[in-house]
């Protein structure tokens, strides 16, 4: 996966992107991006740990209400 640069627009808030891209992507290309980086030499230890708490906190709460929680 290539890392493509976008341009903010200057009507469009820093995080507008940042939420665009987090709504049609899962938490497996996020790894990805993060080995990517990784592999440039990147430090993605806090990446890579906050993926990790995501996980554990979907799974805590597909476990406590299995019928109301979905993951892409």
């Amino acid at each position: 996966m290539a890392l493509a640069r976008r341009r903010i627009q200057t009507d469009e808030s820093p995080r507008e992107p940042a939420d665009n891209w987090l709504s049609t992507h899962t938490l497996q290309d996020i790894r990805d991006l993060a080995q990517e980086l990784s592999d440039r030499g990147e430090d993605v230890t806090e990446l890579v740990g906050a993926v990790n708490e995501l996980e554990e906190l979907l799974a805590v709460a597909a476990r406590a209400e299995p019928s109301e929680v979905t993951t892409a």
